[in-house]
């Protein structure tokens, strides 16, 4: 007996399928950001051309999302192996003709959401040496117990990118708001 899909989930697949390739996306994944999955990220980021550079590059820009999700999510999910709840979110790696593309997105609270839209444009306005001397200082500065590693994240997302920061809301309701953020490398950096 062969069990088909309802023609909702056959769309579904389709659709996403055509979007990854759409997209040359190397992966997607959705869930709770794990350790596991940061391994799957680094053994998939070595199979690329020039793995040894780019793999470095971009397994950096994958943790500090990872590491934005896993604590600053608003939806999560109970881990078995950190025995507790951590956050959910979605991480994809693409590219195009130019560039790497990492984006992630998550549900934060709309409080949350403003705060990294701000730091983004705070970022997202430095030169090179300002950037550079506010990431010194930042690290210098005494860490937040409920927000560990704020600013840093986004600061290493734009030194080691060398690009500016990209980023979208999308209101849920008044409390939540879907962020996005995206990080382009060019791939002139690898040559």
């Amino acid at each position: 007996m062969s069990m088909r899909l309802t023609d909702e989930e056959l769309f579904s697949m389709h659709k996403f399928y055509q979007f990854v390739r759409a997209n040359s996306m190397s992966l997607a994944f959705q869930g709770i950001i794990s350790q596991d999955i940061l391994s799957l990220v680094g053994t998939t980021l070595r199979k690329k051309p020039n793995s040894e550079i780019v793999s470095k590059r971009l397994f950096s820009i994958v943790v500090e999302m990872a590491q934005n999700i896993y604590h600053y999510s608003a939806s999560r999910a109970y881990s078995e192996k950190d025995k507790k709840e951590i956050g959910v979110g979605v991480i994809t790696i693409g590219e195009n003709k130019d560039h790497y593309i990492v984006n992630s997105g998550n549900i934060a609270t709309a409080h949350d959401a403003i705060s990294v839209a701000e730091r983004c444009e705070y970022i997202n306005g430095l030169a090179d040496e300002e950037l550079k001397k506010f990431h010194k200082k930042t690290l210098r500065e005494p860490q937040r117990a409920d927000k560990p590693g704020a600013n840093v994240g986004l600061i290493v997302m734009s030194r080691q990118s060398e690009n500016k920061l990209f980023y979208d809301t999308t209101v849920i309701n008044d409390q939540h708001t879907f962020i996005t953020l995206s990080v382009r490398v060019s791939k002139k950096l690898f040559m």
